[in-house]
C-alpha cells in the first residue's frame, strides 16, 4: 500500500492518466476511487502497527514507511472521504496509544500542524476539503444524494428480497434514475442501501448480523487482552465497511473487498497464534 500510494503521488506530480478533477489513482490502471477506499482501510491498520511493540520492529519500521507513502498516496489521491475518515482514525487511535506512551501525544501535534499548515497555504485544498459538506452545488454530493432518493423507492417496492443481486443498476436505470442525477452512477455509493436494494431486508439483516458478530466477538477479547491483532479487526471493519461504506459501494468493490478478507484473515491468525 506504501508503494501503491506513493506511485499514486507520483502519477498526481507528473500530471500522468489522470482522472476527472486531477485526481490519481496508481500508476498501473489505478482506480481512484478504489485507491481511496483502500487507504481509508490500511492507514490506520499501519498506524496501530507502527505504535503497538507487539509487533515485530521490522513489521513496526515498514509501517512507518507505509503511512508515509499513504500520506503522499492521499494527497494524490485527492479523496475527501479518506482525508476524514484517517483523520478521525489517526487522532483517535493516537489518542488510544498516548496511555502507552506519552509521547505520541507529540506525533498527533505535528501531523496537525503539518498537515493544517499544508492544506491552509494552498486554497484549492481548503476548498475541496470544505466542498465535503457541501449538499447545495457540489456535484458529487448531490449525484449521492439523489441516488440514495432513489434507492428509498426502490426499497420500498422490494422491501424482503430486494430487485436481485447484480441488477441494481439495470433496475434503477430503467425505473428508479432521477433526472437530476445526470452522473449516471453505477451503484448507491453506500454498503448498507446497496444491500438493501438488492436483497432486501433478509440481506441487509443477514449482513448487519454479521458484521456486529464480528464486532462483539473482536471488542469482547480486545477488552480481555488489549491485543493490536483485535483493535485492527474492529478498526478494519468499522473504516471499510461503514465509514468508507457510507459514501461508496465497497462491499461491492472486487480488489478492495479482497483485500479486506485478507487483512481480517491474517489478524484472526495472528491472534490465534498468540493466543
Amino acid at each position: 500500500m506504501g508503494i501503491d500510494a506513493i506511485s499514486a503521488f507520483a502519477q498526481y506530480l507528473l500530471g500522468y492518466n489522470l482522472g476527472p478533477g486531477g485526481r490519481a489513482g496508481g500508476v498501473i490502471h489505478g482506480s481512484m476511487m478504489g485507491l481511496a477506499m483502500l487507504l481509508t482501510l490500511a492507514f490506520p491498520l499501519a498506524l496501530i502497527a507502527a505504535y503497538d511493540k507487539r509487533f515485530p520492529s521490522y513489521v513496526r519500521k515498514s509501517a512507518v514507511f507505509s503511512l508515509f507513502g499513504m500520506l503522499l498516496g492521499m494527497w494524490g489521491n485527492q479523496s475527501r472521504g479518506s482525508w476524514l475518515f484517517n483523520g478521525i482514525n489517526g487522532a483517535l487511535i493516537t489518542l488510544r496509544y498516548c496511555f502507552v506512551n506519552i509521547r505520541y501525544v507529540l506525533v498527533l501535534l505535528v501531523a496537525v500542524v503539518g498537515i493544517g499548515y499544508a492544506f491552509s497555504s494552498n486554497q484549492a485544498y481548503v476548498a475541496r476539503f470544505e466542498s465535503t459538506f457541501n449538499i447545495s452545488t457540489d456535484g458529487s454530493n448531490l449525484g449521492r444524494i439523489y441516488v440514495w432518493e432513489a434507492d428509498k423507492q426502490m426499497i420500498m417496492d422490494h422491501p424482503v428480497t430486494g430487485v436481485g443481486p447484480g441488477l441494481w443498476q439495470k433496475t434503477y436505470r430503467e425505473h428508479y434514475k432521477l433526472k437530476q442525477e445526470t452522473q449516471d452512477l453505477g451503484h448507491s455509493h453506500n454498503n448498507l442501501l446497496q444491500i438493501a436494494s438488492e436483497s432486501g431486508l433478509l440481506g441487509l439483516v443477514g449482513f448487519l448480523g454479521f458484521s456486529i458478530f464480528m464486532f462483539c466477538k473482536s471488542l469482547k477479547h480486545y477488552v480481555k487482552t488489549r491485543n493490536p491483532y483485535d483493535l485492527s479487526i474492529l478498526v478494519g471493519l468499522i473504516s471499510y465497511l461503514f465509514l468508507f461504506g457510507s459514501v461508496d459501494y465497497t462491499w461491492g468493490n472486487s480488489s478492495g473487498i479482497r483485500m479486506f478478507w485478507i487483512v481480517m484473515g491474517i489478524m484472526i491468525q495472528l491472534k490465534a497464534i498468540e493466543s
